[in-house]
């Protein structure tokens, strides 16, 4: 169950600050919720890369559908005729990976400042 509020948390205040602030909040939000909520290390980095993914994922897939070519399509063309469906994930796994990591470095944090 806290894994799941983890992941909530995550991506709500991931959302919410991605309006108005630049891209790699999403790291600083996973490092302070992972910092203070006490997860595990595995926990931390899947719960960050899940919340973070799943936001940057439907967010692209709406901006995308807002065009009136769809920059999926063309980024598809790019990266070498795949699949529009697979622009998304790339673009999810960009944001969840760095945020995981970020979540993880918050849990370190945590176990390292309190070793003394």
């Amino acid at each position: 169950m806290k894994p799941l509020i983890l992941i909530l948390i995550i991506a709500i205040l991931t959302y919410l600050f991605s309006m108005f602030l630049p891209w790699w909040i999403s790291g600083v939000v996973a490092f302070i919720v992972c910092y203070f909520f006490k997860p595990g290390h595995f926990t931390a980095f899947t719960a960050s890369l899940l919340a973070v993914f799943g936001v940057w994922l439907i967010k692209s897939y709406f901006a995308d559908s807002n065009f009136d070519i769809p920059m999926s399509s063309i980024l598809s063309k790019i990266l070498g005729d795949m699949p529009t469906s697979s622009v998304f994930f790339l673009t999810g796994l960009i944001g969840g990976i760095p945020a995981g990591m970020a979540g993880l470095l918050g849990n370190w944090t945590r176990i390292f400042s309190n070793q003394k």
